[in-house]
């Protein structure tokens, strides 16, 4: 048989690696539901400077109210895997935003009452204090389970003038 009617056989088809069976993430599942590791108390509050400019903070209790400096070291520690509720209260006669950066939690407490709503939210509007009643407050439900919270975040007011004025803080989260 000459060289021009020889017929090589067809390429084997490619084949497609089976896909990897799929793992129900647990971040975020029935996090209103979840038991919180830890309960913290943070707040927003606000002091007039000797060159009248406006300072801006927001502070763990039991910590000393400090502006925002990328130096120093987080406000918060906390372990992947863990489920914190965080109680935000305004200290303040201005509206606050809060924001937390790579996380997202659920509105589990609105000024002591429980709240229903499973919204995933990654910012939430903490009313200002009228000066004379009990300063408002939120109780947020933040899910660190998802390894990839796994680092050092932000979490600031989203009120652009506050967070410029220092009204920001990082938490880090430890592996494991």
């Amino acid at each position: 048989m000459s060289e021009c009617n020889r017929v090589s056989a067809p390429e084997p088809a490619p084949t497609i690696p089976a896909a990897a069976a799929h793992t129900m993430l647990t971040c975020f599942a029935d996090l209103s539901n979840q038991v919180p590791a830890a309960h913290r108390h943070l707040h927003f509050s606000e002091r007039v400077a000797e060159d009248r400019s406006t300072q801006f903070f927001i502070t763990v209790n039991r910590q000393r109210p400090r502006l925002y400096d990328p130096d120093e070291p987080p406000a918060i520690v906390t372990r992947q895997g863990r489920v914190e509720d965080w109680t935000i209260e305004n200290r303040s006669t201005e509206v606050h935003a809060f924001h937390l950066h790579q996380l997202q939690f659920v509105v589990v407490e609105e000024y002591g009452k429980r709240t229903h709503d499973p919204a995933l939210r990654d910012t939430v509007v903490v009313p200002y204090w009228d000066g004379k009643s009990a300063f408002p407050h939120i109780t947020v439900r933040i899910d660190f389970r998802d390894p990839e919270t796994v680092g050092t975040f932000l979490y600031h007011c989203h009120v652009l003038d506050h967070e410029d004025g220092g009204m920001m803080a990082k938490i880090r989260v430890l592996p494991r």
